[in-house]
């Protein structure tokens, strides 16, 4: 077995680490940059069979010395970053982060970070996880968890099979794990994605190879098959996305394209200009640490509300391999030589000794709750309002368990608990989010309002929503369920006054399809549904009102956290977000809008945002209170809205009294 050094294989480590750093930087170019982490699985499988296969044959084959060699290879950088990116998070992180970043430390540390992310953090591809700085350690803890089965099952094979049969057997593992993996897949997506049994066909796919009979063939076919499949891999991270079903099937597109290009190089050493420059060679032996490194400074660039600009995707890119290169060269080399110590040491020095370190310093975190005297009481009082949810304070008025039944009026009251019923609100989760407001003005007007609000279903009878779920779309049936029962309520029940508010974006997106068997555009349906619903409202009130949405901040990527981190981290960023871009994202419901003015001249529409905008921005603070929820773009929290209801009261009166 020829062990001699490939730089083909560090040049396939070279891409796959920059499609993950290119894709995570936010590069739209490789949406699939994501499939770099199998790339590396790939690579991973094949390099530790062929080691341990040989080991084996030769009878000098170690469980202990294997870990000890993993301790070696992988522990030095690992802990390395981990110790700097505690201390940075312990600068910047409010208590409840800091008790969670160290919690994600433990699991780490454990080779479980995986584990951590599937249960605590969920859809890899959300806005959520640009505030996880350990994310991408999840990869880490697949590989780890593999290589606990993996060594002693290829020494059983080794030992009873005859070489000859082992690709049968290894081909059988790979379509039964992959079948395993596809089913996994249509169960829940979010969690498979993080899964070791999932992904563990991909491992088995690098071993595959070293069992597999060379090839001899001219060298210019040899290099042709090379690109062909080099240029599949690129045609995945191209074409790829967050929509894409993956891992499972869709998976063996990247991994079998580096399997082969491993196997071809296996026959030959002639090399690929693309993977044998000097330069991917350079990349490839730094590729773990840059692994390592990169995406903690994207969060911190997050953090500190640096926009991934093309100015500052260049500084990650550049500091990213500048670490890597010291850890490297400072870290990594000088610790390769205790490969030759005793295994036991190793492990216990190299590993278990800092493990513990790091599992007491997060108990200590935990125990003392983020130690939270670190700040003043102002960053407190605006974290409490961040995290102030309108559909936790009101759960028995929004997204009640039956979609049909509405919510018992007794439990969904707005202002004063008087005998009669002055308005009805309907409408989504943004509505939902504007009670505390319409709570303000009810009391002011000593009026009653009824809440009847649940998530993702703005009132449009006769209408069908579908949201994208990868490249399917998946049929909402409480929308149209609950819009029918709000419809039969309507015909047997006359409010004083309805009110409609919700989240008009999305319907005008590429995220939500809208059915009504007769229209095909989004926008002649909504429009279609929208008229509809003032045309049943009016005949069942004596005033129809349309609440105004609020804006929302992830065009101009500005966190709701925005004044909390600036007192933080004692910055000046601009928490404001642009009026161009919030009209912009308005316009089509706008327009709706305005024609439906023309059917129905007393239509009275309440803007809320005239508390914060001006011409040029709007604030997504109040009095020193945010407006938004914590890691939301689109909804605002109770606090804010509450305050928002208080300063529209000062500058503009109670617009229910009119």
């Amino acid at each position: 077995m020829n062990f001699s050094y490939r730089a083909d294989i560090d040049g396939l480590r070279a891409i796959a680490v920059l499609l993950v750093i290119f894709n995570h930087i936010g590069l739209s170019f490789f949406s699939g940059g994501y499939i770099g982490v199998d790339v590396f699985f790939v690579i991973s499988g094949y390099l530790i069979t062929i080691i341990l296969t040989h080991e084996i044959q030769s009878k000098r084959f170690s469980v202990a010395r294997f870990y000890k060699k993993r301790v070696v290879r992988l522990a030095p950088a690992y802990f390395t970053v981990l110790s700097v990116v505690s201390v940075i998070a312990w600068q910047v992180m409010l208590p409840g982060e800091l008790t969670q970043y160290f919690d994600s430390v433990m699991y780490a540390t454990l080779l479980m970070a995986n584990i951590y992310m599937r249960n605590e953090v969920g859809d890899y591809f959300s806005q959520s996880v640009e505030g996880i700085p350990l994310l991408h350690l999840w990869s880490l803890g697949v590989e780890e968890q593999f290589y606990i089965f993996w060594p002693l099952l290829l020494w059983l094979f080794v030992r009873k099979v005859p070489r000859k049969y082992m690709w049968a057997i290894l081909t059988t593992l790979i379509v039964t794990l992959l079948v395993y993996a596809q089913h996994k897949l249509t169960q829940n997506a979010e969690q498979a994605y993080y899964s070791m049994p999932v992904r563990a066909f991909e491992l088995l796919i690098g071993a595959l190879i070293g069992f597999l009979p060379q090839l001899k063939l001219p060298k210019k076919l040899l290099q042709s098959l090379v690109w062909m499949a080099l240029i599949v891999l690129f045609t995945a991270a191209i074409y790829f996305d967050k929509q894409t079903p993956f891992p499972g099937a869709m998976a063996l597109i990247p991994c079998l394209a580096t399997a082969f290009i491993i196997y071809l190089g296996q026959s030959s050493r002639s090399s690929n200009v693309l993977l044998s420059n000097r330069l991917s060679t350079w990349i490839g032996r730094i590729s773990y640490p840059l692994y390592l490194w990169h995406w903690p400074i994207i969060v911190l660039f997050g953090i500190y509300m640096q926009p991934l600009n093309a100015e500052n995707q260049a500084v990650i890119v550049l500091l990213s391999i500048i670490l890597a290169f010291l850890t490297y060269k400072f870290v990594e080399k000088p610790t390769k030589r205790f490969v030759m110590a005793a295994n036991y040491k190793v492990i216990i020095i190299g590993f278990l000794v800092p493990a513990m370190i790091f599992i007491t310093l997060a108990k200590t975190i935990n125990i003392n709750k983020g130690f939270p005297d670190r700040f003043p009481e102002s960053v407190y009082n605006k974290q409490k309002a961040l995290n102030s949810f309108a559909h936790i304070i009101r759960n028995k008025c929004m997204d009640i368990e039956d979609p049909e039944a509405l919510p018992d009026p007794n439990d969904c009251v707005l202002g004063n608990a008087k005998p009669e019923i002055d308005f009805l609100l309907i409408g989504d989760s943004h509505a939902n989010a504007y009670t505390a407001m319409l709570d303000v003005w009810a009391k002011d007007a000593n009026l009653r309002g009824y809440d009847v609000t649940q998530s993702s279903t703005f009132y449009l009878p006769g209408v069908q929503r579908l949201d994208a779920n990868f490249n399917d779309w998946e049929e909402l049936s409480e929308f149209k369920l609950r819009n029918d029962a709000i419809t039969a309520h309507l015909a047997k029940t006359h409010y004083p006054v309805i009110i409609l508010a919700g989240s008009y974006v999305p319907y005008f997106g590429p995220e939500v399809k809208l059915e009504d068997g007769i229209h095909h555009s989004n926008e002649e349906i909504f429009k279609t549904g929208f008229m509809k619903a003032l045309k049943i409202a009016y005949q069942s009130s004596d005033q129809v009102v349309l609440l105004n949405d609020v804006p929302r901040l992830d065009r101009d990527g500005v966190p709701a956290d925005c004044n909390l981190r600036n007192e933080i981290l004692n910055t000046h960023a601009q928490c404001t977000v642009s009026r161009q871009n919030y009209e912009q994202q308005l316009l089509k419901f706008n327009r709706i809008v305005a024609e439906a003015k023309l059917k129905y001249p007393d239509l009275k529409i309440i803007d809320p945002t005239k508390v914060i905008c001006n011409q040029q921005v709007c604030r997504i603070s109040i009095d020193d209170v945010p407006l938004y929820r914590n890691k939301d773009t689109n909804h605002i929290n109770n606090q804010g809205s509450r305050q928002l209801g208080i300063e529209y009261l000062k500058h503009y009166g109670n617009p229910l009294k009119d």
